[in-house]
């Protein structure tokens, strides 16, 4: 589940996480409508999702009905995990400075960043 997700299976992973559960033909539906895709191409990668662990289906009637083995959160949770212990040796305060010191951060993001750190702050007391 750790290793990152290319572009299409985490676009395939966000339509099931929005709709909760779907069959190939409602993701295909989905990404279709931003983009030239084959029907199989969807297939071939929400089987592969399977295969990792992402995805799990039960039979409909005739049609596979996938739904998320993996929230979207503990995705999110892994991957940054293993952001921070591939790039910052584990520290998180380190992924913290990088990102302050970009110049990408703006005023709104820092206030949240202040109000994030005051409520950790509040919890640990």
């Amino acid at each position: 589940m750790v290793d990152p997700l290319g572009d299409l299976q985490l676009q395939v992973m966000e339509v099931v996480w929005q709709l909760g559960q779907a069959t190939v033909a409602e993701v295909h539906r989905v990404i279709s409508a931003g983009r030239e895709i084959a029907y199989t191409t969807v297939l071939t990668t929400m089987r592969a999702l399977e295969r990792r662990g992402m995805l799990s289906h039960d039979m409909v009637g005739k049609a596979f009905r996938y739904r998320p083995a993996v929230t979207r959160r503990q995705y999110t949770d892994a991957s940054v995990n293993k952001l921070v212990g591939d790039l910052f040796g584990g520290r998180q305060d380190k992924l913290l400075c990088h990102l302050l010191g970009a110049d990408r951060i703006n005023q709104a993001e820092l206030q949240n960043i202040r109000r994030l750190i005051r409520k950790s702050e509040g919890k640990k007391r």
